[in-house]
């Protein structure tokens, strides 16, 4: 949050201006120039009070068209000193030389143009950037076997990361830890608390998900006015998803568990059943307890579902296993499976606007511009001259 936008802002507008004064000739600005920038001042605070960024807006649009308009009328009328004002203004209405022609609208064209992108450079809110890195695992392939424990590629495992991130379970977090409703409410919605929806729109745009090539890191990116917000917004975020994660596998170790102590108790209830089922047989067969070396058909059906009994034995203990190591598993902190690398601190300089690169593009921009329509220029002095030349002429 800026303390004190007004007056950098201002400050800023006027000292474009009075570089701006330079279009005018030495002489118009020793006469007019104090003039002039007392009445910029005083407009630039009322259009500040009328409506802010956009009421300067308005504002150098109109100076910036009087401004090219005049001071091109002055230097016009500034060529030969030594005429009477009378024969400057009537020089005014006569077509100016090529050279003039091209000169004076290549210069007004090119300050036009880099004085609206040094003005709009300026107005620009400033906007600070903070980062932070992360590690991301994938889970374990918590599958009801004996493979328990390993982990399968996922080749949509980023992609289905940064979709995550940017949802609501992760997001609802961030919102809730910052009170970023209110504080957004009083910055964009005239003290109103914005509702979750709303808020999670503008976290939205204001983060940028990277992945660091080769690695297992992601770069989260928050952009903000404010340089702590900003790094508490993407420390957040880490700690958000970070949460989710461990979540999310609790919850999935809890229905494995879930599923194997059903198939536990299903074992039991048939080992029971197949128990039962032998000592009916036994009784009914009066089978010992060693198979006879020539056993008849019913005695060896019985053998054989006896040894099918020993294997099924084997399985509760086995699930047992499994259902206790899924436990403690789940018992242990898995932070391992998101770290965080690198915590975001509040950046120094703004990233938002790039000054020097939108002063240079109007620089180079203006510089083409102006060439450009100075030709044209030139070239529409050019064809007058020679049509006033040919009216002249006498038949």
């Amino acid at each position: 949050m800026n303390p004190n936008p007004p007056n950098r802002t201002l400050a800023a507008s006027q000292a474009v201006f009075k570089r701006l004064l330079f279009a005018y000739p030495k002489a118009h600005r020793d006469a007019y120039g104090a003039d002039m920038m007392q009445l910029f001042r005083d407009q630039s605070r009322d259009a500040w009070q009328a409506s802010r960024h956009w009421g300067l807006v308005k504002l150098w649009l109109h100076v910036l068209a009087d401004l090219a308009r005049t001071s091109l009328l002055e230097r016009l009328s500034n060529l030969n000193p030594r005429k009477t004002m009378t024969n400057k203004i009537d020089g005014l209405f006569r077509v100016p030389s090529p050279t003039v022609a091209f000169f004076g609208v290549a210069m007004v064209v090119f300050l036009l143009t880099l004085g609206t992108s040094i003005v709009i450079t300026f107005l620009l809110p400033e906007s600070y950037s903070s980062k932070t890195r992360i590690k991301v695992e994938q889970d374990a392939d918590q599958t009801v076997n004996n493979n328990f424990g390993s982990t399968s590629f996922d080749p949509y495992f980023i992609q289905t990361t940064f979709e995550i991130m940017q949802s609501e379970v992760v997001l609802s977090n961030v919102i809730a830890s910052l009170d970023l409703n209110d504080k957004w409410g009083k910055k964009f919605n005239h003290g109103e608390p914005l509702k979750t929806s709303e808020t999670m729109e503008i976290l939205k745009n204001s983060m940028v998900l990277n992945p660091v090539r080769n690695t297992k890191l992601i770069t989260i990116t928050v952009y903000s006015d404010d340089p702590k917000e900003a790094a508490q917004i993407a420390n957040a975020m880490a700690v958000s998803y970070r949460a989710y994660r461990v979540r999310t596998y609790k919850e999935l170790a809890l229905q494995k568990v879930k599923v194997l102590q059903k198939q536990y108790q299903q074992d039991e209830t048939d080992i029971e059943q197949t128990r039962t089922r032998l000592y009916l047989m036994r009784e009914q067969l009066k089978v010992g307890d060693e198979i006879s070396s020539n056993p008849t058909p019913q005695e060896q059906a019985y053998w054989d579902e006896k040894e099918e009994l020993y294997q099924m034995l084997a399985r509760p203990r086995l699930l047992n296993l499994q259902i206790n190591a899924i436990i403690l598993d789940a018992q242990i902190p898995q932070d391992s499976m998101v770290q965080i690398v690198d915590s975001a601190v509040p950046g120094h300089f703004p990233v938002k606007p790039n000054k020097p690169l939108n002063i240079s593009i109007g620089i180079i921009g203006g510089g083409f511009l102006g060439l450009f329509v100075g030709t044209i220029a030139m070239a529409i002095s050019l064809q007058l001259r020679k049509r006033n030349g040919r009216k002249l002429t006498p038949a």
